[in-house]
């Protein structure tokens, strides 16, 4: 796999299944826009793939085209930058004249280190919840790929497959360098060491199961538990802390441990403090005490 995988670029083609008319270009930047917005803009079909390609990216710039779409709203170039990850998208017809959109096909043109890449691939394919390499018209797609892009079918998809595998061997990387921690961390000595250890294996089997299903954000859920049950585990449960008060009014006994006074002092204080605070009554009634003797 590692003689057939570019350290720098990867080349890929894609069948559009869906497409519609869901976002605009900027006419006057070039930038790609939603359908809601309000400036000088024309419509573009991007597709499934490029849809799912972009929703992928982390923290990506805004889309530029470098070939707008004319009159057919289909046939475009963009290029995006995501961090290292440069992600170039060509739409083009290659059956039936472009009139139907299982006549289009996405070139997606990938530069960057190879984890990015590969994580790309696996995401986009099981975003798409299909594989993208299969075409809709075979025949067709064969003549186009070896006259436009001098590699066939079988190319293609060897290089979906060889980057998908390439993502999906760096997480299984993660986990295992994962399951080592924790065994490092979990001992029988540990409080309620078994609790820990189902706690622990269920977070790896949770990864390694959504692993198999090629759902890499549900391995990053998993190892995110694991790492918090992992400090969750090793901290101090003898750590000094400051409890919140179960009562909302102090009794007297929550003073400090440093203050010198008894219990029976304290309650002495209070008692002197009330005293002090007793408000005499006044009768503001206007009637004097003869006239209530008469």
């Amino acid at each position: 796999m590692d003689e057939v995988i570019s350290p720098t670029h990867s080349v890929l083609l894609a069948q559009v299944r869906q497409a519609d008319a869901s976002h605009k270009i900027d006419t006057e930047h070039g930038l790609l826009r939603g359908k809601h917005y309000t400036g000088p803009a024309r419509v573009v079909y991007l597709g499934d793939v490029a849809k799912a390609v972009l929703a992928q990216l982390t923290n990506p710039d805004t889309p530029v085209f470098t070939q707008a779409p004319g009159y057919n709203e289909q046939r475009w170039t963009l290029v995006v930058n995501s961090g290292d990850l440069r992600v170039e998208i060509q739409s083009l017809p290659y059956w039936g004249w472009g009139l139907l959109t299982s006549g289009y096909l996405n070139v997606i043109r990938l530069g960057g280190p190879l984890a990015e890449r590969a994580r790309l691939a696996l995401d986009t394919s099981s975003a798409l919840g299909q594989s993208p390499w299969e075409m809709a018209h075979q025949h067709a797609a064969e003549r186009w790929a070896n006259r436009r892009m001098g590699f066939n079918l079988k190319d293609n998809e060897r290089s979906w497959r060889n980057l998908i595998d390439s993502g999906k061997n760096d997480l299984t990387e993660i986990i295992e360098r994962m399951r080592s921690k924790a065994m490092e961390v979990w001992s029988e000595a540990v409080d309620d060491a078994q609790e820990w250890r189902a706690i622990i294996d269920d977070d790896l089997h949770m990864a390694r199961q959504a692993l198999s299903e090629d759902n890499a954000p549900g391995v990053e859920r998993a190892m995110a538990r694991l790492e918090a049950t992992l400090i969750q585990m090793s901290s101090d449960p003898d750590a000094e802390y400051v409890a919140a008060p179960s009562d909302r009014y102090s009794d007297g006994t929550d003073i400090a441990a440093s203050n010198t006074k008894t219990k029976g002092e304290v309650v002495e204080l209070k008692a002197s403090l009330m005293e002090e605070e007793v408000v005499p009554f006044i009768d503001l009634s206007g009637g004097s005490p003869a006239d209530e003797e008469a």
